[in-house]
This record gives C-alpha cells, sequence and structure tokens, in this order.
C-alpha cells in the first residue's frame, strides 16, 4: 500500500527546524510540521547524495510496506539506504520527476 507522505524541496538556505541526517550528509524538515507536507533539503557537498538527482530536483514521497517489493521494474537512481533507525528510502524516476519511496518499520 502506498500512502503519501510529503514532497520535497531542494535548497541551499538553512530552515528551522531542520535535523543533520549525518548518514547522508543532509539537513532536512519535518514535512509533518508543515501544513502542505513539505520536506526542504540542503546537501553538504560531500554528501553521498549530491551527485544524484535527489540533490537537483523535488521529488514526491509515498510511505510504501515493502520498499523492495514496490521497487521492482522501477528506473532506481538511488538504492535503498537507511537514514535513521527502521526508515529507508529509496528513489527512482518515472516519466521525468523524482519518486522517493519511504518504509517505516
Amino acid at each position: 500500500m502506498r500512502t503519501f507522505h510529503h514532497v520535497g524541496l531542494v535548497t541551499q538556505t538553512p530552515k528551522p527546524n531542520e535535523t543533520y541526517f549525518d548518514a547522508l550528509k543532509v539537513w532536512g524538515t519535518d514535512p509533518a510540521d508543515d501544513p502542505n507536507k513539505i520536506e526542504w533539503v540542503r546537501f553538504a557537498p560531500d554528501s553521498p547524495l549530491a551527485s544524484t538527482p535527489v540533490a537537483r530536483m523535488p521529488h514526491v514521497s509515498w510511505a510504501v510496506d515493502d520498499l523492495e517489493a514496490e521497487l521492482a521494474g522501477k528506473q532506481v537512481v538511488v538504492k535503498p539506504l537507511t537514514v535513521a533507525p527502521g526508515i529507508r528510502i529509496a528513489y527512482f524516476m518515472m516519466d521525468g520527476a523524482l519518486v522517493e519511496y519511504l518504509e517505516i518499520k
């Protein structure tokens, strides 16, 4: 099952209440704190995602139950990554748009 989670927008400007995710070297806001479910993301120059579409394009995020099953047959641009305990993400391209699947266990 897929449930809308957020829209991710890339910024170069620090945002209030952003959190640093050391594993990805990225700062992000919590979309649950935004009435429009916006997540602002800002990448360190040495982020492992800096050279991927994730650091250059907005994305839409869907929460999924089984990340691997949902990714089957997709044009994956960032393979599954653990971003925090119990939270994994992956990104793929669909019709020129960037999509994130988010699995929370």
